[in-house]
């Protein structure tokens, strides 16, 4: 992919759940309104819920799960295709990859990435866009 790599659209989605908590609290509070900078408070304030999110999820479940490192393998072709005991016709076998000078297996560490940043860095970059837009946004308010 040219933007994402993996998981990396998970971005897009906690910004949009960003967008979404700000109006919810500005709706509960009751101090929405039509167009201005007041909703763009509540925004900010979404973006730092949305980034708060984001990090336990790398940190909990990305890291842990989906983005762990993983053993390399190779598929090999076989001379003549065999069939396996539930019936099914193998034409390859998997052979793990192994280093050429120790001998070990090599490992491959997958990672997500969004606009080539890693995902594990995204809830720093939202947080301060969040943040950002707060002070821009209250500042406006304050001084009207």
């Amino acid at each position: 992919m040219i933007i994402w790599s993996r998981w990396g659209t998970l971005v897009l989605l906690f910004v949009g759940l960003g967008v979404l908590l700000g109006f919810g609290i500005a709706g509960v509070t009751g101090l929405v309104a039509s167009s201005g900078p007041i909703n763009g408070v509540f925004v900010g304030i979404g973006l730092v819920l949305s980034a708060a999110l984001l990090w336990v999820f790398t940190r909990f479940v990305v890291g842990t799960y989906i983005d762990k490192p993983r053993p390399a393998v190779m598929y090999e072709k076989l001379a003549e295709p065999v069939r396996d005991e539930a019936g099914a016709v193998r034409t390859h076998r998997v052979i793990p990859v192994l280093h050429p000078e120790t001998g070990q297996q090599v490992w491959t560490n997958p990672v997500s990435t969004f606009f080539f940043v890693p995902l594990r860095y995204w809830p720093f970059v939202l947080g301060a866009i969040g943040v950002l837009i707060f002070v821009i946004n209250l500042v406006v308010v304050l001084t009207r």
